[in-house]
């Protein structure tokens, strides 16, 4: 009787460490682009920092990221080391749950003073409620400086009409 008191007692301390780790990432999922929020900053004329602030139980698929820029002078990107997860959608893939900083590198020096459209496409999930987002795009507005400023951000959401 003992036993079956001590799994009783252990199951609800289970219950409960489960269910305030739910409490704590909310029964409503939020939105992408309030799930994984999306900035940048000038590093240099010939570089820009990006930066997805992940909300707490959401996470994004590395194989899913990817970045445009219009005109063309992105180059070669490098991503970070993400996390192995076991996807029922994807398989073994790999994952982000915590902030990201990534830096654009471009093929030429940006003109100061010139404006360009970086699209971040992106997909991700929210863990707790099992929720997964379809894949999704944001477009941000570079306006690069006419006097660099380390660290000035450059990059504001912008949002754009739909047509459909």
């Amino acid at each position: 009787m003992a036993l079956l008191r001590f799994y009783a007692l252990i199951f609800l301390l289970a219950l409960g460490v489960g269910s305030s780790a739910f409490a704590a990432c909310g029964t409503q999922p939020l939105s992408d682009k309030e799930a994984f929020r999306l900035s940048a900053i000038p590093l240099d004329t010939r570089s820009v920092q990006v930066k997805i602030a992940i909300e707490p139980c959401y996470y994004l698929y590395q194989h899913k990221l990817s970045f445009s820029i219009e005109p063309d002078v992105l180059g070669k990107v490098s991503l970070p080391v993400g996390e192995h997860k076991n996807d029922p959608t994807f398989g073994d893939t790999m994952i982000y749950r915590r902030d990201l900083a990534i830096v654009l590198p471009f093929t030429k020096e940006l003109p100061r003073g010139s404006a360009y459209t970086l699209k971040v496409n992106y997909q991700g999930c929210a863990e707790a409620i099992g929720l997964c987002y379809p894949a999704a795009a944001q477009m941000l507005t570079l306006k690069v400086p006419t006097a660099m400023v380390p660290g000035e951000e450059v990059f504001s959401i912008e949002p754009k009409k739909r047509w459909f």
